[in-house]
């Protein structure tokens, strides 16, 4: 079962679960009206306060309590278009309109703004003028906000999708909403067509020279909520393979909330990074300096990827040859 867990800071300052404020009182002999205790916390805690207390419990229920327990908490992450998947190239139907419509990118004058540790990984926040993917699966133009990474605990996995079973040692996501349809990318990641993901392969070899400008800041945002300015141009169509067959298919989030709102597009060629560079990532932090660990899973993020999901009847293409 889920346990409410403490927000971070002092206890004596931070909100407690009804259920446990109800254990307290009943411990004490007191009749409590819980709607009533939380209406007044709300009222008189700053809006910015209350954004850090539900951005905090967000993070414990995501890393504490683990991918396999999520659609507890997150009824999406039960649903029939999750992902990850284990992409069963035997399975794959090739389909004749993806090669009529290539996929188009145009990554020119993206500019990477600030790098942040979530806690969970690391993220670049990308601003954009206009569109920067389309065609191939899409059916709208879709613009890149972000885009960040996932690992393990060594190259023999890290990555959320795998191929035949396999994993890569990672997997960097290309995070885009449609243009077309949402004036905001917090609307688009919960509505039908909201997102494409661009999801590429990370295989352990020599340094990535446009993601070393990610590690090189990263000293920078050690610790959860750590936040620094990118000073170097970061050419994010060296990102994309040189091979650019891929796969599409129709998923979600891989992590919580976990919408299904996302058409994928898995480019089949890693890229290298190299070990130190992964080893960049996963000195990063769970937690904010100068706390220390609040929870057993406080420490290094040594890995963030969600196991593949059931593919529940849905079909993975790729352009015919």
């Amino acid at each position: 079962a889920w346990t409410v867990l403490p927000f971070a800071g002092s206890t004596t300052s931070m909100p407690r679960s009804p259920s446990c404020l109800r254990t307290l009182c009943a411990m004490r002999g007191v009749t409590l009206d819980v709607a009533a205790v939380v209406k007044r916390f709300v009222s008189n805690t700053p809006p910015v306060k209350l954004q850090a207390y539900r951005r905090e419990l967000h993070r414990r229920k995501v890393v504490v309590c683990g991918p396999s327990n999520w659609s507890k908490i997150y009824p999406k992450a039960a649903g029939e278009k999750q992902s990850p998947i284990d992409i069963v190239q035997k399975n794959v139907q090739s389909d004749p309109f993806l090669a009529e419509n290539p996929l188009r990118w145009n990554y020119k004058g993206l500019h990477c703004t600030n790098l942040l540790n979530t806690g969970c990984g690391w993220r670049a926040d990308v601003t954009a003028q206009g569109p920067n993917i389309s065609g191939g699966p899409l059916h709208h133009n879709y613009q890149m906000v972000q885009f960040h990474s996932h690992w393990g605990t060594c190259s023999k996995m890290g990555s959320e999708h795998t191929v035949d079973g396999e994993h890569y040692a990672g997997e960097l996501h290309l995070v885009h909403y449609n243009l077309d349809m949402y004036s905001r990318a917090s609307e688009a990641a919960c509505s039908d067509k909201g997102l494409s993901v661009i999801g590429i392969f990370l295989k352990e070899g020599q340094p990535h020279e446009e993601l070393q400008k990610i590690t090189d800041s990263m000293k920078k945002v050690i610790y959860r909520g750590d936040k620094c300015s990118i000073d170097q141009d970061i050419d994010i169509g060296s990102l994309i393979p040189k091979n650019s067959s891929y796969w599409t298919y129709e998923g979600s989030l891989t992590t919580p909330p976990c919408y299904e709102s996302v058409t994928w597009i898995v480019f089949k060629e890693p890229i290298e990074v190299s070990q130190e560079q992964f080893e960049a990532f996963r000195e990063l932090m769970s937690y904010k300096e100068g706390e220390g660990p609040k929870a057993p899973t406080d420490g290094p993020i040594l890995k963030n990827y969600r196991p593949p999901q059931p593919l529940m009847g849905r079909v993975v293409r790729d352009p015919a040859n």
